[in-house]
C-alpha cells in the first residue's frame, strides 16, 4: 500500500523526548516511551480487492495504521505507550481481537463483516481512520465503498460513547465510617458508602458473623463474602448489641481487577507503517481499608421512690412507688428492656390492676407485657431504649396495701431488677417503715367565753328623781298581821264546834 511518509527528524525527537521522560522519571498523559517492541508480520489477508497483514507485536495481535504506507519487516522497533483513555487507544479495546469486541462492535456486524478476516480488515480500517485524525479523506478509506465508508465512521462515534475501558483504580467515597442506630430499620448502621471505580471491578469483603453489607444498588444483603462492584453504592449493619464501642476493620482489600489495557505504537521507521497493539496486561490491584465504629455500650440506671417522702406508713394505708429507668450513653441502645419487682416483706399485697407502665412524656404504654406472680411482677418494657438525650425512659407506677398488724414498727423492704440485652444488671432498693397507729386522746369541752359585764352608767347627783318612799319593814304593821291571823283561826274553830253540837 502506498502511504504517506515520517520524517527520520521528528521520528528521532519523538524518541528522545522519550528518552528524556525515561530519565527524569516522568509519564506522559499522552504516550509514555515502552522501550523496543518485537514486531511480527503474519499471513496476507483480503478485502474488497485491496489487503493487509495479520501483525504481531511482542506476541500479541496488532494493526496497520497508515494503510498508504509500505509494510514493514519483522524485527525489533521503538514503540511507546499511549494513554487508553485516548480514541485510538479505546478504540484498539473494541475492535476485533480486544476484551470488548463480543459485547460492542460484534453483535452490528453483518454482511459477513463479523468473520475474522473481514473483522480484521474492518477494524484496520477503523483504526487507521482515527490514527489519521478521523480525517474525511484518510487513507483509511482506500478501497472501500461508500456502505463501508460510512460503517467506519459510525464504528468510530460509537466508540466514543462506549464504556471507558476498565481501570484497576478502585476507591470508597468514606472509609472511616461511624455507625448510628436507625430505629426504623432497628438495628444500627453505616452512612451509605460508594464504591468508585469500574463496573468490572469489584470489592470482596470478608464478614464476622453479625455484620450485614446491604447492597443499596442490587437491594441485596450479603454476609461473610460480600461483593462490591464500581459505581455500586452500600452500608454495613448489625443488631444494636454487637460489639458496642469497638472498631471493626476491613483490612486491605484488594479490587478483582487485576489485567490493565495497555496500549502500544510501533514506529518502524521512514516509509513504512505505523503499527498499533493492544493487550491485557497483570497490574497490581487497588485496594482499600475500611474502619467501622459500632454504637458506644448502653449504661441503665434506675431509681426507685416510695410516695411520702419521711417514707412512714400505718396499717391500711396504700404505698404507691413509682420507678424510673434511663440509658444515660449517648447514642447507645440498650435492647429488650425487662423490669422485675418484687415486694420482699409479708404481710403486705399488691395490687396488680395498679401497675402502669410510662413513657418519657407519662403516657402509657398500652403494648407492655406484665406478668404479676404473688407480690412480684415482670414488665417486658420495649424493644429498644435510646439515650437520655432522645428523651426516652421508662416510668413504673403500682401500689401496696399494708394489711398485717404484724408490721407495726417493722420496715417494707422492696427491690426492682433492671436486664436488658447488652447492658449490665441494676438494682434498686426502696425501704418503708410502718408506724404505731396514734392513740386516741379524752375530748376537752370547749371553755366557754366569759361574758364582760357591760358598764353601768354612772348616775350624777341632777339624774336622781325623788319618790315619796314606802315602809316595808314596820314592826307594827308585823304585829297586827298576826293578830289578824290569830282571830280568823279562832273564828274558824267556834264555827266548827258549833256546827258539830247542832247534828
Amino acid at each position: 500500500m502506498k502511504g504517506k511518509r515520517s520524517s527520520k527528524v521528528l521520528l528521532l525527537g519523538a524518541l528522545l523526548l522519550c528518552l528524556i521522560l525515561g530519565i527524569a522519571g516522568k509519564s506522559s498523559k499522552m504516550t509514555v516511551c515502552a522501550g523496543e517492541a518485537s514486531l511480527v508480520q503474519g499471513e496476507a489477508v483480503q478485502y474488497m480487492g485491496y489487503s493487509t497483514h495479520y501483525y504481531y507485536v511482542n506476541g500479541n495481535l496488532a494493526y496497520c495504521l497508515e494503510p498508504d504506507m509500505a509494510s514493514p519487516g519483522n524485527g525489533n522497533y521503538p514503540s511507546e505507550e499511549i494513554d487508553p483513555a485516548q480514541l485510538l487507544g479505546k478504540a484498539m479495546y473494541y475492535v476485533y481481537g480486544g476484551p470488548g469486541y463480543d459485547a460492542y462492535m460484534k453483535p452490528s456486524l453483518n454482511g459477513g463483516w463479523d468473520q475474522p478476516d473481514r473483522a480484521y480488515c474492518l477494524s484496520h480500517c477503523i483504526l487507521s481512520y482515527i490514527y489519521d485524525g478521523c480525517n474525511p479523506q484518510s487513507a483509511g478509506f482506500i478501497g472501500l465503498n461508500e456502505d463501508i465508508r460510512n460503517a467506519v465512521i459510525q464504528f468510530t462515534d460509537a466508540i466514543k460513547g462506549w464504556p471507558q475501558i476498565p481501570s484497576t483504580d478502585i476507591s470508597l467515597s468514606d472509609t472511616e465510617l461511624t455507625a448510628y442506630f436507625s430505629k426504623e430499620e432497628g438495628w444500627q448502621r453505616t452512612s451509605s458508602v460508594t464504591c468508585n471505580g469500574d463496573g468490572t471491578n469489584s470489592l470482596v469483603f470478608s464478614l464476622p458473623e453479625g455484620i450485614t453489607l446491604v447492597n443499596e444498588s442490587r437491594n441485596v444483603r450479603e454476609t461473610i463474602r460480600a461483593a462490591v462492584h464500581g459505581g455500586e453504592r452500600f452500608y454495613l449493619a448489625a443488631d444494636v448489641t454487637y460489639d458496642n464501642g469497638k472498631t471493626w476493620s476491613s483490612g486491605q482489600v484488594k479490587g478483582t481487577l487485576d489485567q490493565a489495557w495497555r496500549t502500544l505504537v510501533v514506529k518502524t521507521g521512514s516509509g513504512s507503517q505505523d503499527v498499533g497493539a493492544g493487550h491485557l496486561a497483570t497490574v497490581e490491584a487497588g485496594t482499600v481499608q475500611m474502619n467501622v465504629r459500632w454504637i458506644p455500650r448502653p449504661e441503665i440506671v434506675v431509681d426507685k421512690k416510695a410516695d411520702k417522702a419521711k417514707k412512714k406508713y400505718q396499717v391500711g394505708d396504700i404505698i404507691t412507688y413509682s420507678i424510673d429507668v434511663t440509658q444515660q450513653v449517648k447514642d447507645a441502645v440498650a435492647k429488650n428492656v425487662v423490669i422485675t419487682d418484687t415486694i420482699l416483706t409479708e404481710g403486705v399485697k399488691l395490687q396488680k390492676h395498679s401497675i402502669t407502665l410510662l413513657d418519657g412524656n407519662h403516657s402509657v404504654i398500652s403494648d407492655a407485657v406484665i406478668a404479676v406472680s404473688g407480690n412480684s411482677y415482670t414488665i417486658h418494657a420495649g424493644e429498644f431504649l435510646q439515650g437520655i438525650e432522645s428523651g426516652e425512659r421508662y416510668i413504673v407506677e403500682y401500689q401496696v396495701a399494708i394489711t398485717d398488724e404484724a408490721l407495726i414498727g417493722k420496715e417494707i423492704e422492696n427491690e426492682v431488677v433492671v436486664r436488658s440485652d447488652n447492658t449490665e444488671e441494676k438494682k434498686d432498693k426502696e425501704i418503708v417503715v410502718v408506724d404505731k397507729p396514734e392513740e386516741e386522746k379524752p375530748e376537752v369541752p370547749k371553755k366557754e367565753p366569759e361574758i364582760e359585764p357591760k358598764e353601768q352608767p354612772q348616775m350624777t347627783e341632777a339624774s336622781i328623781v325623788k319618790t315619796p318612799s314606802v315602809k316595808t319593814g314596820d314592826k307594827e304593821n308585823l304585829s297586827v298581821l298576826i293578830l289578824l291571823l290569830i282571830l280568823s283561826c279562832a273564828a274558824i274553830f267556834i264555827c266548827v264546834r258549833i256546827s258539830c253540837k247542832t247534828k
